[in-house]
């Protein structure tokens, strides 16, 4: 049970914690950095997102080390086929015990509620229905600038084989910007991951290419922006990357539409595990 609630809460804190702030918004052409925010607020999903396909993990939380014990215990402990993945277990999060000191920069309080659920749970395998509710986190550091929080609330969906596995999420996420309106994003898109060696049930994933698809549906003060998520390169997730919550070390994502009065394209470009990756702007011609 604990290899479960560690992908959970490693999952979704990592890609809360993996906050843009090595992306410099100085060349961003449009009005409040939205192109930026954009960027990096799809940018953490896609890589809290990724952390779903594991039907376990290593006891890493939030990349700080092995945990001896969750800060949050299953309301049932019941794992009838030894998957790893409870039959029905809700995790309820509060901080204090669920603060975390130390990532990528900031201190991180946890408080919400996370539910498992096996969809078949007297055969092993790799499914599961992963329900957020209010899941917020809440990141600061003695700058009170850059001090955010992201809450979700939503489903992911997993299933699969050994040969490759699939995610579809539906996430409605609040992003809090220091000087500016929060942001409410509703992602909706489905995603494979096609690994390089045969998959094991309860083990870390292989090295493998991830491909997204979906929509990415933004409001900020008066910026209301439908857009496409579309997969240019598929990303490599590298698993030597260790000690890092960003693993991937290439691929390509494209977020397009009409960015207020501004037709155009958000690139996020991965380049190396343990980086950021790259964002830009480029204005339709």
């Amino acid at each position: 049970m604990r290899h479960w609630y560690t992908l959970i809460l490693g999952a979704l804190a990592l890609g809360a914690a993996g906050c843009g702030d090595s992306t410099d918004p100085d060349a961003d052409p449009l009005p409040d950095n939205a192109a930026t925010a954009v960027g990096i607020t799809v940018r953490d999903n896609v890589e809290a997102s990724f952390d779903a396909f594991f039907p376990a993990r290593l006891l890493q939380p939030l990349t700080t080390g092995l945990a001896d014990a969750p800060c949050a215990t299953a309301s049932s402990p019941a794992d009838t086929d030894g998957d790893g993945v409870p039959d029905d277990a809700t995790y309820t999060f509060t901080a204090p015990p669920c603060r975390y000191t130390g990532v990528r920069g900031f201190s991180l309080d946890v408080v919400g509620q996370i539910r498992v659920v096996d969809p078949a749970p007297e055969a092993a395998g790799f499914g599961a229905v992963v329900d957020v509710t209010n899941l917020r986190f809440s990141l600061t550091t003695e700058k009170n600038d850059r001090n955010y929080s992201v809450t979700r609330n939503g489903r992911m969906t997993l299933g699969g084989s050994t040969t490759g596995l699939e995610l579809s999420s539906e996430m409605q996420v609040l992003r809090t910007f220091t000087g500016l309106s929060d942001a409410a994003v509703e992602n909706v898109w489905t995603a494979s991951f096609t690994p390089e060696t045969t998959l094991q049930i309860n083990q870390p994933l292989t090295s493998g290419a991830l491909a997204l698809a979906g929509s990415v549906n933004w409001s900020r003060g008066d910026e209301n922006f439908d857009l496409t998520l579309a997969t240019v390169t598929p990303l490599h997730y590298n698993a030597a990357c260790e000690d890092t919550g960003q693993r991937f070390d290439e691929g390509e994502l494209a977020v397009t539409g009409t960015f207020g009065e501004t037709p155009g394209t958000v690139r996020i470009v991965w380049r190396d595990c343990g980086r950021d990756p790259d964002i830009d702007f480029v204005a339709e011609e």
